[in-house]
């Protein structure tokens, strides 16, 4: 009864931050407009990651309880979605992005003293011990994290099914491990999302014929979902009381992950910054392939579903950590062939 409280209140007050903050978006122009990489149609507001925080701390606050964990979750949230608000108006320089993730990396590093120390068995010798060092590694690992989820935000309803089958994943992790003393953050999360994912997919005008303005996620929403995301992974993957392995946390968010690694590597090689904005992400070169909008949505959702089971998987059956290792770098070398052998398609038509 309380699990289904706590989701019913964020689902709840989604929606009605949705139906508030439309028109105040479109009064001070916090507004996605179309041009050469953004072919939409009209001014979409950018509303829906404020939506989904303002439903997190309203059910965090009315039934979670009040611990520093939480209360620096709220915080570092709040400044997240903050600077991701301040980019979708006035699109901010990236070194100014960058920094205020810094920042709020340090929130979680050091006033929770929640760090990634320990990654597990990777290699069949022991658990690889980061000791000082992992404390570097979770700067490095909360700002990838970040900004994959940011990158990933392409099509309607990819960010918004990427994160809700991996706050969904951490939610199964956390009954399978029977530790759910973290449980409802997950299910918050997720079910926060759904009225985004509802207004964004057209779906009140599909199946009731109710004319509602389409929302984006924006930088504020991607971003605070890839902070979430992380701070859940770095809780639940370490320390004595973990709940699941580090490598499991790859299978659970890895398109978002595999994307911003490829797509970094191929900017780096032409010589390009790797936050430049272009149409090379996976959604565009799947659709250049052939696909539409739609049916890249569903594809790459199916393919992110499809790995986090290998994840699930893995971590029931106890799959050892080289194997699964293994699995995620092979997968990951296979992707990247495969969209290179899409890119020289289109270059020979």
């Amino acid at each position: 009864m309380y699990i289904i409280a706590t989701a019913v209140t964020a689902f709840f007050f989604a929606f009605l931050a949705i139906k508030f903050f439309n028109p105040v978006a479109i009064e001070i122009g916090l507004v996605d407009k179309p041009c050469e990489r953004k072919q939409h149609a009209g001014h979409i507001p950018l509303i829906g990651g404020i939506s989904i925080f303002l439903a997190v701390l309203a059910a965090s606050l009315l039934w979670l309880p009040n611990t520093l964990e939480l209360r620096m979750y709220l915080i570092a949230s709040a400044m997240m979605v903050f600077i991701g608000a301040l980019d979708d108006k006035f699109d901010l320089r990236v070194r100014v992005r960058i920094v205020g993730q810094i920042i709020i990396a340090s929130l979680m590093i050091y006033g929770v003293g929640g760090y990634i120390s320990n990654l597990g068995n990777l290699f069949g010798f022991g658990d690889v011990t980061l000791g000082p060092v992992g404390i570097v590694f979770t700067y490095v690992g909360i700002i990838v994290v970040i900004n994959a989820y940011n990158m990933i935000d392409g099509i309607d309803g990819l960010i918004g099914s990427l994160s809700i089958n991996t706050f969904t994943s951490i939610a199964i992790l956390f009954i399978m491990s029977g530790q759910t003393n973290y449980l409802s953050y997950p299910l918050i999360l997720a079910t926060a999302t759904v009225p985004y994912l509802m207004y964004n997919l057209g779906f009140f005008e599909k199946f009731f014929n109710k004319e509602c303005k389409k929302i984006f996620m924006g930088d504020a929403g991607s971003m605070f979902v890839g902070l979430s995301v992380i701070w859940l992974l770095t809780m639940a993957t370490q320390g004595e009381q973990a709940s699941f392995r580090p490598v499991t946390a790859l299978w659970i968010c890895a398109i978002p992950l595999m994307d911003m690694l490829a797509i970094v590597v191929r900017r780096y090689k032409n010589g390009k910054s790797p936050f430049k904005p272009d149409r090379d992400h996976l959604h565009h070169i799947v659709q250049r392939a052939g696909l539409s909008s739609k049916q890249a949505l569903v594809a790459i959702s199916s393919a992110a579903a499809a790995m986090s089971v290998i994840g699930l998987a893995g971590e029931y059956f106890s799959i050892p950590d080289v194997i699964m290792l293994t699995g995620f770098i092979v997968t990951f070398a296979c992707y990247v062939m495969v969209i290179r052998r899409i890119t020289k398609f289109e270059k020979v038509q």
